[in-house]
C-alpha cells in the first residue's frame, strides 16, 4: 500500500514541541538516532524524541506501589503520571476507568501510562479502546499507531494515520509517523514525501528533519543528509542525537575535524552518551583528504531552506 502526496504550500503553524520516541539504526558502526519509542535502561541513547501527542517524562525508578482505597480522581491519577510515577499511574486510572468506563481520556491516560511503564500490550488495548469510545480522538490514534510500529507492525499503523489526516489534514505528527511507518516497510520514496510534508507544514520541525536524513542514509546520499541535519542543530541546538547525527554524516563525507566538533558538542549536551563518546575517539586523529572543501554548517542549513521553498513552490526536481 502505498500513499501519494501532492506538496502544496500549507500554513505554517508554531514550532512542534520536543517530546518522547526514538528509533537507533546502526551506520558503519555509528548510530543515527530516529524518533521512535524511548528506551528504559540506563544506557539508552535516547535524551530526546520526536514530539509526541502528551509529553510524558523518562520513566522514573518506580517505589513501592502505596495501597490505593476509595474512589480515585482523574486528578490524582494525573498527578502520578506527572510524576513519572507509571506503575502508580496505571492503578489509579485503572480504578479511575472501572468507575467511569465511558470517559475516553481515562483510558487515554491508562494507555499513556501502562506505554510508559512498558506494557505496550495494555496500552494498546486502552487507545483501541477510547477510539472506540471517541471516534474524533486524534492522540489515541497517533500514539496507537507509534506502538504498531514499535512492535513491528508498521502496515497497520497506515489506517489510524490515514484517519487522523482525515480529521485533521495539517497534523505535523501524522505526517512525521506517515514516514516513519512507510520507511519501516521500505517505501523510501513515500517516507520522504510524508517527511516533506510534516516539513512544509512547521519548517522548525526538527525531528522530520533528521528522519529525512536518515532516508538520505538508506539510500546512500550522504551529501544529501547533511542539509536536513544541518538545519535541525540549527533550529534545535540542545538536542545530543541531532548533534550526533550530524557527526556521524560529517564521518562518512570525510569532513573528521568537523564531525569531531560534533560529536563534541553531543557530549556538552549529555556527557553519558556513549555512542557520541564511541565516535569521537574513532574520528579522532583522522586525516582529512586535504583537498577537500571545509564543511559550512550554516550555509548548509541555508541551502536546506531554500530547499523547503523550493517544494512549497513545486520547483524541486522529481526525489530531490
Amino acid at each position: 500500500m502505498r500513499y501519494q502526496f501532492t506538496i502544496t504550500p500549507p500554513p505554517r503553524p508554531r514550532l512542534a514541541l520536543v517530546g518522547l520516541t526514538l528509533f537507533i539504526a546502526a551506520i558503519a558502526g555509528a548510530v543515527l538516532v530516529v524518533a521512535c519509542s524511548e528506551r528504559r535502561s540506563r544506557d539508552s541513547e535516547a535524551r530526546a524524541a520526536e514530539p509526541a501527542a502528551v509529553t510524558p517524562s523518562p520513566a522514573a525508578t518506580q517505589p513501592t506501589e502505596p495501597v490505593i482505597t476509595g474512589p480515585v480522581s482523574f486528578e490524582r491519577a494525573d498527578s502520578a503520571f506527572r510524576e513519572r510515577r507509571y506503575s502508580e499511574a496505571v492503578s489509579l486510572f485503572a480504578l479511575y476507568t472501572a468507575g467511569k468506563p465511558a470517559n475516553p481520556w481515562g483510558h487515554y491516560m491508562l494507555g499513556l501510562s501502562a506505554w510508559r511503564a512498558g506494557d505496550r500490550e495494555t496500552a494498546e488495548q486502552e487507545f483501541n479502546k477510547t477510539i472506540e469510545l471517541d471516534s474524533m480522538h486524534v492522540k489515541a490514534r497517533l500514539n496507537l499507531s507509534r506502538i504498531l510500529i514499535e512492535t513491528g507492525r508498521a502496515k497497520g499503523a497506515f489506517e489510524p494515520l490515514q484517519t487522523v489526516l482525515r480529521l485533521d489534514s495539517t497534523s505535523t505528527s501524522a505526517f512525521r509517523l506517515l514516514g516513519r511507518a512507510y520507511d519501516a516497510v521500505g517505501e523510501t520514496d513515500s517516507a520522504i514525501d510524508a517527511y516533506k510534508h510534516a516539513i512544509l507544514l512547521d519548517d522548525h520541525d526538527a525531528w522530520a528533519m533528521n528522519n529525512l536524513a536518515l532516508v538520505y542514509v538508506e539510500q546512500g546520499r550522504f551529501e544529501d543528509a547533511l542539509k536536513p541535519l544541518a538545519r535541525a542543530v540549527e533550529v534545535d541546538s540542545s538536542t545530543a542525537p541531532f548533534r550526533n547525527n550530524l557527526g556521524i554524516m560529517l564521518e562518512r563525507t570525510g569532513h573528521y575535524s568537523a564531525a569531531a566538533a560534533a560529536f563534541k558538542a553531543a557530549l556538552a549536551i549529555d556527557s553519558t552518551y556513549t555512542k557520541a563518546s564511541v565516535s569521537l575517539a574513532r574520528v579522532t586523529g583522522l586525516k582529512e583528504d586535504p583537498s577537500l572543501s571545509r564543511v559550512d554548517l550554516g550555509s548548509l542549513a541555508q541551502s536546506f531552506i531554500a530547499d523547503v521553498e523550493s517544494w512549497r513552490k513545486g520547483t524541486a526536481q522529481p526525489g530531490s
